[in-house]
């Protein structure tokens, strides 16, 4: 796996461990369309939710579970658009994301802070980093372009 794909990999599993839908999100704006509407949505349910009493431990096993295969999901994305192993990215993705998930666990229980004021800190570190992730990844998308003469905005505009 080259170094930049484990690093996307290890970001958006990380963001993904945080807040489940922040590494989809990422993925999806960058993607644009439709999906990226429905997923930021999600996105932003899940950030809210989190604030409320209804919601339990990010490391309980199902909260936990749902982290892990979203970390996965991620992971294998970010590596098939690396040209690498689906199947070790999506293993990458899934431990990164377990492992922040009780981390930030630890943290935000730890924060002299109310519960919901450590939501929103998290908030702000998943939205800082998943911007920069777009930015980054719309313009490695741009250099791309340039170097195969516009042919990938062609394609991606349904041409050729």
């Amino acid at each position: 796996m080259r170094s930049a794909t484990l690093n996307d990999t290890l970001m958006l599993g990380a963001l993904t461990g945080i807040r489940s839908m922040a590494g989809p999100a990422a993925i999806a704006l960058h993607r644009g369309g439709l999906l990226a509407r429905v997923v930021t949505a999600l996105a932003a349910g899940e950030m809210a939710a989190d604030k409320t009493s209804f919601i339990g431990n990010r490391t309980d096993a199902i909260p936990l579970a749902g982290r892990a295969a979203m970390g996965a999901v991620v992971g294998a994305v970010i590596a098939h658009d690396g040209h690498t192993n689906m199947f070790v990215g999506g293993a990458i993705g899934a431990a990164t994301a377990v492992a922040a998930a009780h981390l930030a666990y630890q943290v935000r229980t730890r924060l002299p802070v109310p519960s919901a004021l450590g939501g929103v800190l998290e908030d702000l570190v998943v939205k800082v980093r998943r911007h920069e992730d777009v930015v980054v990844s719309r313009d490695a998308v741009r250099e791309r372009e340039r170097r195969l003469g516009g042919v990938g905005r062609v394609l991606r505009q349904g041409g050729a």
